[in-house]
């Protein structure tokens, strides 16, 4: 997908287009003039996309378009060396103009447009109330397709691609689903019946529906996790002296330079324990049949059922015997067989499968978390995977250390999950901030350190 060879400095970044439009004027601007800095953010736990684009106005544009919050930015952004699909080339909505000041002489006032995509409008504007039955892929389509899903772009020439915004099923669900919608926001369904997923091989039931600047997503990261090399987007170093030994024909690697890490979380038992990571008891009421059952579930026993981000066999960030209890996280599930006919083990019966692998799971993606500025690459997409070297030396200066002598760390180093990605563009650079979170360690490096 990167090219490095194309790129003379690491976060080089062309910007095609940068476009503001009034629908009810019918007046269009190119931004390029004005621009400060672009700022986009998307994750893997958000149903939209969104940002703010700094402009230096010197020309009184918040007056002669004038800006009232329903403008149309249309962008077309992309790394050099890239493929044009790779690139971020899409439509967004402006809901609001925040943080005005005057320059220093006051002969600019500088300013943030807020954005976000067209399909926010759309789920706001949009409360469902109707029946839905089938599976989880079939239902989300339906309501994407019916409910959410808005054009890429707007025409500028006869030549732009006007394509629809594209939802990507990364797998389906075996269950088959029967409800009522009372109201709520077609992303409100979405996430509601993700929650309700049972997965082909009765795992773990993480599925998750986001945005990102290429589209929408509806998947477990289960489907990430078996097919690493696939959707890494290669690996990347930290350590300066590692990257000032390059040679002049090497230099191209250093996209692949970490330029900042900051160990957001490290693992925390206390919250894991009231969580519900370690273990959790679903009480299962049964309305019909007037019972009820308690459903326990025991994260740590169960790890090795489920694929992870680490290399071989993987063992959980918590010792084995660690001290847990399910009834230190009890949630209650109302149950009602037979009250939906041609339909069998409806959502509220099935509930108490995945509850217990679903809270577990979701929580596990958070427990380790890191914040690292790269290059900017406008391919990178949260739920994607990236692969990391961290130097076996506490990080800071390297002192004398070059490629002939770098070791990496064992344990901390290799696959790590994108949850969230934020890119910073100005007219000069691109550089990327990513918050990726580690599920596990390798148990061959784990056992070589302890041993």
């Amino acid at each position: 997908m990167l090219e490095s060879q194309f790129l003379q400095n690491p976060g080089q970044v062309e910007i095609k287009n940068i476009v503001l439009l009034s629908s009810p004027k019918g007046t269009y601007v190119n931004l390029l003039d004005y621009l400060v800095e672009i700022n986009i953010y998307e994750s893997l736990f958000s149903g939209s996309v969104s940002g703010t684009i700094t402009l230096a106005d010197s020309t009184n544009l918040i007056s002669m378009m004038p800006l009232m919050g329903e403008e149309l930015l249309f962008m077309n952004i992309k790394t050099p060396g890239m493929e044009d699909k790779f690139s971020i080339y899409k439509t967004f909505r402006i809901y609001a103009i925040s943080d005005k000041i005057y320059g220093d002489d006051a002969s600019k006032l500088i300013y943030h447009l807020n954005f976000t995509t067209t399909e926010t409008f759309n789920d706001l504007n949009n409360p469902i109330y109707r029946a839905f039955e089938g599976t989880p892929s079939q239902i989300i389509t339906r309501i994407y397709e019916d409910y959410l899903q808005a054009d890429r772009n707007v025409s500028l020439s006869e030549n732009l691609d006007e394509t629809k915004n594209p939802l990507t099923i990364l797998d389906n669900p075996t269950n088959k689903i029967k409800f009522v919608s009372p109201g709520w926001t077609p992303i409100q369904c979405i996430n509601w019946i993700a929650s309700k997923s049972v997965p082909q091989n009765k795992t773990s039931a993480n599925f998750l529906f986001w945005e990102t600047t290429k589209g929408f997503y509806f998947g477990s990261t289960n489907t990430l996790f078996n097919n690493l090399e696939e959707v890494s987007l290669g690996e990347y170093v930290y350590s300066e002296s590692y990257i000032n030994t390059l040679s002049i024909d090497e230099r191209p690697l250093a996209m692949f330079a970490i330029k900042s890490m900051i160990i957001e979380k490290s693992f925390d038992q206390l919250e894991n324990t009231m969580t519900g990571y370690l273990s959790n008891r679903l009480l299962d009421i049964d309305l019909y049949n007037k019972q009820y059952n308690e459903n326990d579930y025991d994260h740590i026993d169960r790890f090795e059922d489920y694929p992870h981000l680490s290399e071989g066999t993987s063992i959980p960030l918590a010792y084995k015997n660690i001290t847990r209890n399910p009834r230190s996280h009890i949630r209650v599930n109302y149950s009602t067989p037979k009250l939906h006919s041609k339909i069998e083990n409806n959502f509220d019966e099935v509930t108490k499968y995945i509850f217990g692998k679903r809270r577990a799971s979701l929580v596990e993606l958070g427990n380790f978390k890191m914040q690292i500025v790269i290059p900017g690459r406008t391919d990178i997409e949260a739920g994607t995977v990236i692969k990391i070297k961290i130097p076996k030396k506490t990080p800071g200066p390297l002192g004398n250390e070059d490629r002939t002598s770098y070791e990496s760390d064992p344990l901390y180093s290799g696959y790590y999950l994108i949850t969230d990605v934020a890119h910073k563009i100005n007219p000069k650079s691109h550089f990327t901030t990513l918050t990726i979170t580690k599920d596990s360690f390798s148990k061959k490096a784990y056992d070589g350190i302890s041993s």
